[in-house]
């Protein structure tokens, strides 16, 4: 087995042992984390083509865009688009994608990826 291969399988089960694992320890200040996650997570924004968003706070699925990284909507879908994840273990599975987001990358190139609009808030330019 490469060198690459098995430092990869031991990245992966210590990734599996850690969540596997996992012990609450303050169960009350757990359950109300959870709480206030799912008021934020359940907030919809009327989003529109051209409004800037953000990601909400502790809603970041995805790699890009970065935390408090401006994005421009491009289009919000009539019928979400619905991830093909395989694994009903993943945060992807069925995740309901209902708004395109346009990115610019480090070389300069405008890309455009789909989300789930719930994660995301309007941007708010403070001064």
């Amino acid at each position: 087995m490469a060198k690459n291969e098995r430092l990869e399988q031991e990245i992966a089960q210590m990734l599996k042992d850690r969540f596997r694992n996992r012990v609450i320890e303050n169960v009350p200040e757990h359950t109300a984390n959870l709480t206030n996650a799912y008021k934020k997570f359940s907030v919809q924004q009327d989003l529109k083509p051209g409004d800037i968003v953000v990601w909400k706070q502790g809603m970041k699925n995805k790699a890009r865009p970065a935390e408090k990284e401006p994005a421009v909507v491009v289009e919000v879908l009539k019928e979400p688009i619905y991830d093909t994840e395989s694994g009903a273990g993943t945060p992807y599975f069925h995740e309901p994608l209902n708004i395109a987001l346009g990115l610019i990358d480090d070389d300069g190139d405008f890309l455009v990826f789909y989300y789930d609009s719930r994660r995301l808030e309007l941007f708010q330019i403070t001064i």
